[in-house]
C-alpha cells in the first residue's frame, strides 16, 4: 500500500512539473523607430504600421532586422495582408485610397506590389481573401496568385464585423452583438449557422481547435464552438488592463495589455487557465503582438517595437 502511494505521489509530481514552463522571454532587440501600433509576421517578414505608414522588415538575423520597404497611405490603414512575400493588400475605408512607396537610402529597395481594398479587417487563406467591412459585411475574393480577381460573394447577413477568423469551410466573426459562426463550404453562398450573444463589446479574437478566445475590454472569454450551431460560453475572467490583441500558439495565449505589458497564459485546459509570464517595461505600452516560432514581436507605439525569444 505504501509503495502504491509513493508511486502515485511521484506521478503527480511529474505531471505537475510537466505543466511548468521553464522558458524565459529574452529580449533580442528594441528598435526605437518607427513607432508602430500594429505588428504582424507574414510571409517571413515583419509588417509594422501606424495609421498612414507601413514598414516591412526581414529578420534573417533577428538581432538586426533589415528594413526592406516603406509605404505611405493617403487614408487611415485599417489592416494589411501579404501574399508571396511581395504582394501587399492594404485595407482602408476609402475606395480611392492611394498607397505609394517611400524612397529612402536606408534600405536596399525590395520590390513590392500594393493593392488597396475597402474594409476594416482583412485575412487570407490560400488564394481566398476575406475583407470585412462594418457596414457591408464580408467580401470573399479569389485573388489567384496575386492582384484582384473574382469576387465570390458578399456575406452581409451579420454586419458590424469587428474581427474574424477564416478556416475553410467555416468562418467565425465578431459583430456588434457577439459571435457568429458561418458555413463557407460554398463560397458563393455563405450560410449563418449559430450565434452567441452573451458577449458584450468583444473586439479581438483567436482560435485554438474548437475554442474561440475573445477579448472584450478587460474580460477574457472562451467559447466552445465544437457545435457550430450552438457556440457556448465556457470560461471568462477579468484582467487588470484592456486586451488590445490576442495571439495563440502551441496552447499558449499571448495578450497585449497596453500598460499591463504582455501576458502569456497556458490554455491547454480552457476551464483552468494558467498564468505563466508577464513582460512589462516601465512607461511602455504593448499595443499589438505577433508570433513566429519562438519569437515574439511587440508593437509599442511611441516606444518603437521589440523582438523577444521565448526559450
Amino acid at each position: 500500500m505504501k509503495n502504491t502511494l509513493l508511486i502515485i505521489l511521484a506521478l503527480l509530481a511529474c505531471a505537475s512539473a510537466a505543466a511548468i514552463d521553464f522558458r524565459i522571454p529574452q529580449l533580442l532587440v528594441h528598435q526605437q523607430y518607427p513607432h508602430p501600433y500594429h505588428i504582424d509576421y507574414q510571409e517571413d517578414q515583419v509588417v509594422i504600421r501606424d495609421q498612414n505608414y507601413i514598414w516591412i522588415h526581414s529578420i534573417f538575423n533577428p538581432w538586426s532586422p533589415r528594413l526592406e520597404g516603406v509605404f505611405r497611405s493617403q487614408y487611415i490603414i485599417e489592416d494589411v495582408n501579404m501574399l508571396g512575400g511581395n504582394q501587399l493588400y492594404v485595407c482602408s475605408q476609402d475606395p480611392a485610397n492611394l498607397v505609394t512607396s517611400v524612397d529612402t537610402l536606408s534600405y536596399p529597395g525590395t520590390i513590392y506590389f500594393t493593392t488597396t481594398v475597402q474594409g476594416d479587417r482583412i485575412t487570407r487563406e490560400g488564394s481566398m481573401l476575406y475583407v470585412a467591412d462594418r457596414f457591408r459585411g464580408i467580401d470573399i475574393i479569389d485573388i489567384g496568385k496575386g492582384g484582384m480577381r473574382e469576387v465570390k460573394s458578399t456575406f452581409s447577413e451579420k454586419w458590424g464585423i469587428r474581427d474574424f477568423i477564416a478556416e475553410y469551410p467555416y468562418l467565425w466573426a465578431l459583430n456588434d452583438f457577439g459571435l457568429v459562426t458561418v458555413d463557407i463550404s460554398d463560397l458563393q453562398f455563405p450560410v449563418s449557422l449559430g450565434v452567441n450573444y452573451e458577449i458584450a463589446d468583444a473586439t479581438v479574437m483567436a482560435k485554438n481547435g474548437n475554442i474561440v478566445w475573445l477579448g472584450a475590454g478587460k474580460k477574457l472569454l472562451a467559447i466552445n464552438a465544437a457545435d457550430m450551431n450552438n457556440p457556448r460560453l465556457i470560461f471568462q475572467t477579468r484582467l487588470s488592463n484592456d486586451i488590445r490583441d490576442l495571439e495563440l500558439k502551441d496552447n499558449l495565449l499571448y495578450l497585449a495589455l497596453g500598460q499591463g505589458g504582455l501576458k502569456i497564459l497556458d490554455v491547454t485546459n480552457p476551464l483552468r487557465v494558467q498564468d505563466l509570464r508577464t513582460i512589462t517595461h516601465p512607461y511602455t505600452e504593448v499595443f499589438d503582438v505577433a508570433l513566429d516560432g519562438n519569437l515574439i514581436f511587440l508593437a509599442l507605439g511611441t516606444d518603437g517595437w521589440m523582438i523577444y525569444e521565448y526559450r
